[in-house]
């Protein structure tokens, strides 16, 4: 990529870049978040057009043809129709700095694809804001040309929620939700019946419990506790009537080490 445009500010970025569409050349807008208030755009030269190397003479053609079509306004007389008017427009300013704001940390405007296995095939995608953040990322993770595994991103770049394809058929089964980058709960429907079969809860990120669920009552049928990534102790419904009722516990190779049975809840 070649910075073919140093723009004054986000907004014309952005409308140079359809222009640049209109004329058959991708480019992509780059720069930094906004840096201060709502409505303030960064300073020249910090937001900026790119286009392939092979499109940049085009590009710069393109440009140089919307520079010199573009004119300046003559300056009107001041009267109170303007100054009323000048109070409406700075109102839509203010709302149209509002909404770029927002588009500016929202919008998907740019994308980098890789193809891991060069068979031709994106394999990785990331898709940014003008702002530069992430705003979501798809992964084929077998590389049978479907995104399996799909990444999304709050305005601040922080990850919020994952989708996977688990067993690769088409279908997103596992729903994992994130706070502060970690993970906090990852429901799944391992049969596409749209009921939640099991819950895992994560604390810190580290994998704390998993609980299997009854899909109509929405009840736990098990409840697995970790400790350090090791399965801890086990509590089920052993005869299926809606409460826990036997507890096993595990020593640190897996094996069973000894049964108790829970107290019914008071």
């Amino acid at each position: 990529m070649k910075t073919v445009y140093e723009a004054a500010n986000a907004l014309e970025a952005h409308m140079l870049a359809d222009v640049l569409r209109q004329e058959g050349v991708a480019a992509q807008v780059m720069g930094s978040y906004l840096p201060g208030a709502m409505g303030e755009l960064p300073a020249a030269g910090l937001v900026r057009l790119d286009v392939d190397e092979a499109d940049f003479e085009r590009a710069r053609a393109a440009i140089e043809r919307w520079e010199a079509n573009q004119v300046s306004d003559p300056l009107p007389r001041a009267n109170a129709a303007a100054t009323r008017a000048s109070w409406r427009w700075g109102l839509g300013g203010l709302v149209v700095g509002a909404g770029l704001c927002w588009a500016w940390l929202h919008v998907p405007v740019g994308q980098n694809e890789f193809d891991h296995n060069r068979d031709g095939r994106v394999d990785e995608r990331w898709t940014y804001s003008a702002a530069n953040f992430a705003v979501g990322g798809e992964f084929d993770r077998n590389f049978d040309g479907r995104m399996d595994l799909v990444y999304r991103y709050d305005a601040q770049g922080e990850l919020t929620s994952a989708e996977g394809d688990g067993d690769f058929d088409g279908v997103f089964e596992t729903l994992t939700r994130f706070r502060a980058n970690q993970a906090q709960t990852e429901e799944v429907d391992t049969d596409g019946d749209s009921l939640i079969d099991s819950v895992s809860t994560f604390a810190f990120g580290v994998l704390a419990t998993t609980q299997y669920l009854e899909p109509r009552s929405g009840r736990p049928t098990r409840i697995d506790v970790y400790r350090l990534g090791r399965l801890d102790h086990v509590d089920r419904d052993a005869d299926l009537d809606g409460v826990l009722d036997i507890r096993e516990h595990y020593n640190p190779l897996g094996q069973l080490t000894r049964t108790e049975r829970l107290a019914p809840p008071s």
